[in-house]
This record gives C-alpha cells, sequence and structure tokens, in this order.
C-alpha cells in the first residue's frame, strides 16, 4: 500500500510542510503518481529505522568511528574514481565500470552483479537526469558490502541509457551499501549532493581526484552540516 504526504505526516508526527521539505532536500524515499507525491510503505518503515539506528549511534561515545558517520566523500574514496571508462552501449559501459571499480573492491562478483544491474535497468531505467545513472542491483541480497563505499565513473563518451529526458549518460555512480536499507539513505544525499552547480560541474569536468575529494567535502560540510563530513 502506498501512503501520502498526509499519511507519513501523521506517521512522523510532523507537519505536511516539513515532508514537503524533506522531499525537496531527497532525506526521504518517495515517488510520483500522477502529479501527487507517494510513499512505499516497506521503503518508510526501513527508513525510519534507519533513521533511529542512526540517532541511537550517534548518542554513543566514539560514534565518529562508526561506519555510519563515513561521509560520502569517505565511501567515494573506497570505491574510487574511474576517468574514461570504456563503452559504446550500456551493457558494455557497466562490465567495463565494474571491472574497474573491481580493482578497488576486489570481492565483487563482476558477472554475477552485472547480470543483476541489467536485469533492473530492464525493468526501469536509472538515469535521473543531467547525464547521471545511478545502476544498481534491486534487491541487493547478496550484493551488500561490509563496509558501505561509492564509485564514480566518468565515461569515455556518452551512451543512451533509457533516461526519461532522452538525455544520453556519460556519468554512473555505483553505490555498494553495508545493508538494503543503508541505499536509500546512500543515494538521498549524494542526489542531494548532485543538485548543486559545483560539485555537478567538478563531477563532469574530470578534474583531478584530490580536488574533486576537496570539492565533495566541502559541499557535504556545507549542505548537511560539519557533523556529516570526515
Amino acid at each position: 500500500m502506498n501512503l501520502s504526504v498526509k499519511n507519513v505526516a501523521e506517521l512522523l508526527n510532523v507537519s505536511d510542510k516539513t515532508i514537503y521539505r524533506m522531499i525537496k532536500d531527497e532525506t526521504i524515499p518517495c515517488f510520483r503518481v500522477g502529479g501527487q507525491w507517494r510513499f512505499d510503505r516497506r521503503e518508510i518503515a526501513s527508513w525510519i529505522e534507519d533513521t533511529r539506528e542512526f540517532h541511537y549511534h550517534a548518542s554513543k561515545k566514539g560514534a565518529h568511528s562508526d561506519e555510519e558517520f563515513i561521509s560520502v566523500t569517505g565511501m567515494l574514496r573506497r570505491g574510487g574514481i574511474y576517468y574514461n571508462v570504456a563503452g559504446n552501449t550500456k551493457e558494455t559501459a557497466i562490465m567495463s565500470c565494474l571491472e574497474s571499480i573491481k580493482t578497488a573492491i576486489p570481492q565483487i562478483d563482476t558477472k554475477r552483479l552485472f547480470d543483476a544491474i541489467i536485469e533492473r535497468e530492464n525493468l526501469c531505467p536509472t538515469a535521473i537526469g543531467n547525464g547521471i545513472a545511478f545502476p544498481h542491483p534491486r534487491p541487493f541480497g547478496e550484493f551488500t558490502a561490509s563496509l558501505s563505499s561509492v564509485a564514480l565513473c566518468r565515461l569515455e563518451r556518452q551512451i543512451p541509457f533509457g533516461a526519461l529526458d532522452k538525455e544520453n549518460v556519460d556519468t554512473l555512480f555505483y553505490i555498494f551499501p553495508k545493508s538494503e536499507k543503508r541505499f536509500l539513505r546512500i543515494q538521498a544525499k549524494l542526489s542531494r549532493l548532485l543538485k548543486d552547480d559545483q560539485v555537478i560541474s567538478a563531477v563532469k569536468r574530470n578534474i583531478p581526484l584530490d580536488q574533486l575529494y576537496d570539492i565533495f567535502l566541502s559541499k557535504e560540510a556545507e549542505i548537511f552540516g560539519p557533523g556529516n563530513a570526515e
């Protein structure tokens, strides 16, 4: 069963205005149906559990050493940034990306993960606009990791990706979450960062890696607060 804005506001004991602000900031999982915002009950239940877990760890001494407190920048350092990745089609580009990422995350099974990602893409393309896509399996199941990480792959050329805006894609972000529910939080935070003009410009220019990491780190602190940076 899908929930309305009013349903979720009542569930969280907040105003409708707060829910709309969370939608705008992309901090809550949602989707549109006929111009109205709707929420999957199961995703909201996972999101609530996730948020409670986050605040529990935040209250514990030494919480900043916990995996949950590593920023998107920290996760990106784990997964790596790869420029000029080859590929003339969605399939060849995704496989080339996974082969590059395996150098930083050797435990991934590229063939099995590739098959799962393509199965997901055939159901619904993961392009989000601005030439960016978040290829991922659904559900993650065996593809979760002991520590969350994010990888950025810049393709050597733009390729068709089935995007709703019909725009070709040249930038792929791969999220390797610690758990299924962790994916939603990482995706929401990364999506919010990618709304920033400076971040988008940096991602699209293939700038030196240290410079790109610094931009992500400073923008995380600016948008989410200093406590969310490394």
